[in-house]
């Protein structure tokens, strides 16, 4: 991992970009600085959407289209990267995620503009520009701003896991009251509450998408971690590389806000292609336990021995990155302990152990946001 330290100490203090759309010349334009009053004059690129996958399904009301995902396509104008990235964002969130930071400052579309990668932002289905069928019989949720306090933008002041106290880099309060954070609250949505049906949805959608665009790196937040399992195990040659940002886990259960069983295939709650197949559907998975003798991270469930095999990542390079006050942080190394024994070929980027400290679960919306891409981006280059 030496080779994200020197890349990151070359970068860190480089000047945030400012992206912002123009609804006359439908160009994204990037500045110079970190803030929204001021107005970009460089390095424009071209904005289209559009959407894939879904199917007409006949209502009481008549036929509706369902299960539609919307795509923001952004392009630089100078493309010179091999492969475009696919951004996914987590729960109650959408593709906004990428653009625009809650304090005014450019995200990570813009740091991946400049740098030549095309870049294609969605919406999950059922979820913001991708619209719910209201008649397919499943609720919707949404994330109270106490929630969105306690786990995401103030976690030191309520202190539920061991490493919250080290969060420092959100910009503001992260209460409520604060303009940054209530500026962020109000591009929270609802969501779909059945990860199944989630899962299902957008494995249709997201190989449909590939389908359209072909061959792509695909960039995962929280509960948009799930997705790149179940695209990638459907379309895995068209998957050159999966960042996959404080995923759904730990493999098989629920930790710290709650301690149930889940994900049963592991990764996801949906099946996954193990060989050999799993031959007890109750159980697809029998496992073992592995205890962490270290303070504040959690014993992990993985798979007994001899472990099945995911056999459709093995040419799929991962790099599981966590930041170093998320709840993700307790966690997410059984995350990684699952997909070493199941042959992924995995990589761990723990923020604090290149020098990046103070962040949390949103963390390319904070302070820092350009220094963690900067590090990715080098992942990317050097790997794909």
């Amino acid at each position: 991992m030496s080779c994200f330290k020197s890349v990151t100490s070359q970068l860190a203090s480089a000047a945030l970009l400012l992206l912002s759309f123009n609804p006359l010349t439908g160009a994204i334009a990037q500045g110079t600085s970190s803030t929204s009053t001021t107005s970009p004059t460089e390095a424009y690129a071209s904005r289209q959407y559009f959407y894939v996958g879904g199917e007409y399904v006949n209502t009481t009301a008549g036929h509706l289209f369902s299960n539609q995902m919307y795509v923001e396509k952004l392009t630089p104008q100078t493309a010179s990267q091999p492969y475009p990235l696919v951004f996914i964002h987590g729960q109650a969130q959408s593709g906004t995620n990428w653009l625009n930071k809650p304090d005014g400052g450019a995200g990570w579309a813009t740091y991946f503009l400049k740098e030549g990668y095309t870049v294609y932002i969605i919406d999950q289905t059922e979820r913001a520009r991708s619209a719910w069928n209201p008649t397919g019989g499943t609720a919707q949720s949404t994330y109270s701003a106490e929630i969105i306090e306690q786990r995401f933008t103030a976690p030191a002041v309520f202190n539920l896991w061991p490493q919250a106290s080290l969060h420092t880099q959100w910009p503001g309060t992260g209460l409520m009251g604060d303009p940054i954070f209530d500026t962020y609250y109000a591009s929270n949505v609802q969501f779909q509450a059945d990860t199944i049906v989630q899962e299902t949805k957008m494995q249709n959608a997201g190989a449909a998408l590939l389908d359209k665009i072909g061959a792509a790196v695909l960039i995962s937040h929280s509960q948009g971690g799930l997705m790149p399992w179940v695209i990638a195990d459907v379309r895995p040659q068209l998957v050159k590389a999966i960042i996959s940002i404080e995923p759904t886990g730990p493999p098989f259960i629920d930790e710290i806000f709650s301690v149930a069983p889940t994900r049963p295939y592991g990764l996801t709650d949906i099946p996954l292609t193990y060989h050999p197949a799993p031959d007890n559907l109750t159980v697809p998975l029998p496992t073992m336990t592995i205890p962490n003798n270290s303070s504040g991270l959690a014993t992990c469930l993985i798979q007994a021995e001899p472990a099945r095999q995911l056999v459709n990542f093995k040419n799929i390079p991962v790099l599981l990155e966590t930041s170093e006050a998320s709840y993700h942080a307790v966690y997410d190394d059984c995350t990684y302990q699952f997909l070493l024994q199941a042959s992924v070929p995995a990589q761990r980027l723990k923020l604090a152990d290149i020098g990046i400290h103070g962040n949390g679960h949103l963390h390319f919306m904070e302070k820092n946001s350009d220094q963690i891409a900067a590090v990715l981006d080098s992942w990317i280059k050097k790997t794909v």
